[in-house]
């Protein structure tokens, strides 16, 4: 990781950490029936989606019954659990896992880039730029590989990655990625010959730090 420690280090570490790691949590929302929010929209409510975001992944889904274990393989869990909301259905996965020898914002960096997304997502087909929006933001078309018997996928998203004030008890800034669905004019669903998907994924990670003590 020292290739990346170098553009995307993390200047709170101190030079007496001998080992690091990023606990990382994952947190995927799929619904239906249920409209995409304009790029103006969503930067508008990008703190806000944050803020509920950030609750979400600090859930402990051990401790309440609503969620259903999927899968525990060593630090690797993953969870579901669904919502009613009105006509929406929310189906909720979270994974949380540790990841040795890499800083929250390395994680995050290799979540939030789409070169270096491509190296390891192999569920994408294509992944295009629409549009910068500021220093934190950027809009997508994704084109995901077609998985017979359905329709191949497209999504349309807003990708915003931050780095967290310190909290409380903390010694390491937070970092945490949201990608949301929403429309674009330069890629209206009227116009896709995919069927276009609705997302909310969200990566948040935490540095964890030991040192010689």
């Amino acid at each position: 990781s020292s290739g990346i420690n170098a553009e995307y280090g993390d200047s709170s570490l101190s030079p007496l950490l001998f080992s690091i790691a990023a606990l990382c949590t994952s947190l995927i929302v799929v619904y239906t029936n249920m409209g995409h929010p304009t790029v103006k929209e969503v930067q508008e409510k990008m703190q806000e989606l944050i803020n509920k975001y950030i609750e979400l992944s600090k859930q402990d889904p051990e401790a309440e019954p609503s969620w259903q274990v999927l899968s525990k393989s060593g630090e690797t869990k993953i969870y579901r659990k669904e919502e009613q909301k009105g006509d929406v259905l929310m189906d909720f996965l979270v994974a949380t896992t540790l990841v040795e020898g890499v800083t929250a914002a390395e994680m995050t960096e290799v979540f939030h880039s789409k070169e270096l997304k491509l190296k390891w997502d192999h569920t994408i087909e294509g992944d295009k730029l629409l549009e910068t929006l500021d220093d934190h933001c950027a809009v997508y078309h994704q084109i995901l590989k077609r998985v017979w018997p359905a329709a191949q996928r497209d999504i349309v998203y807003a990708s915003h990655k931050q780095q967290l004030d310190i909290q409380s008890g903390e010694e390491h800034p937070s970092w945490i990625v949201c990608n949301v669905s929403c429309d674009h004019p330069s890629k209206p669903e009227s116009d896709s010959s995919y069927t276009r998907a609705s997302i909310e994924v969200v990566m948040f990670c935490q540095t964890i730090g030991k040192g010689p003590s």
